[in-house]
């Protein structure tokens, strides 16, 4: 999977943030294992702070928002939406019968 990470205003994304990043976004693959690529954007124009994590998969877009006062509350809640339509996604393949 290939994971790129974009920081927005200013802000750059200290190496240990994107290795955790990094590290919470390939555990999602055991819940999906045909994503191809993901793009995480984190925002800090204002007080609360934004992350947007696009998965890009076989037939298949997942985009999970979350904004929040703390960066890490946000990623963990970004990827906790990303989480769940995985989840979802690989149920309705396992479900589907032809």
């Amino acid at each position: 999977m290939e994971i790129q990470i974009t920081s927005r205003h200013g802000n750059k994304a200290s190496q240990t943030l994107q290795e955790t990043i990094t590290a919470e976004l390939q555990k999602l693959e055991k819940y999906y294992e045909k994503i191809t690529s993901c793009h995480v954007i984190l925002d800090s124009e204002h007080v609360d702070k934004t992350v947007e994590i696009t998965m890009s998969t076989q037939g298949h877009q997942i985009v999970g928002n979350a904004k929040a006062e703390n960066i890490g509350k946000a990623i963990d809640d970004a990827i906790e939406k990303v989480e769940r339509q995985l989840k979802k996604l690989n149920e309705k393949i396992k479900n589907h019968k032809a």
